[in-house]
């Protein structure tokens, strides 16, 4: 119902998951046009876990293939598993930002105390409108239960 009524009032840019298409990238000729990328997390105090991206902004150019990382530490004292949910600004460069691996596809489980350096690859797909000179790519953490 909630994915319904984001994809009906146009909030809430979801990103598209695709499989890894590292080959179609490669095959397109990077656009030279700038684009700003910037990326932002969120999560409770309560959750107990550091959160951020080891990269906060980028340059990016349509077209082309860029690898980041996250960083999450559990520092609270049990074991947690948590999501990380992806939303973007504006709504409409989520068709663009076409992640082809991300930490968010999966839950992510650690320690007390444990931490990792978490992956997104992603490309901007050419056809972003020139209006959009910035997209900010935003993470919330929440906890959730192992499946």
């Amino acid at each position: 119902l909630y994915d319904t009524l984001c994809r009906v009032l146009g909030i809430n840019g979801k990103i598209q998951q695709v499989e890894s298409r590292a080959a179609d990238v490669s095959a397109m000729a990077p656009l030279a046009r700038d684009i700003r990328v910037e990326m932002v997390t969120t999560n409770s105090e309560r959750l107990g876990w550091n959160f951020y991206p080891l990269v906060g902004a980028m340059t990016a150019h349509p077209g082309e293939l860029y690898k980041l990382q996250f960083f999450a530490k559990n520092n609270s004292g049990r074991s947690m598993t948590v999501r990380a949910i992806p939303s973007i600004t504006p709504t409409a460069g989520a068709n663009y930002l076409v992640k082809t691996d991300c930490f968010c596809f999966q839950m992510q489980t650690l320690e007390a105390g444990e931490s990792m350096k978490m992956p997104l690859t992603f490309y901007l797909a050419p056809g972003l409108p020139e209006k959009y000179q910035t997209l900010t790519l935003s993470y919330a953490l929440f906890e959730t239960q192992p499946q």
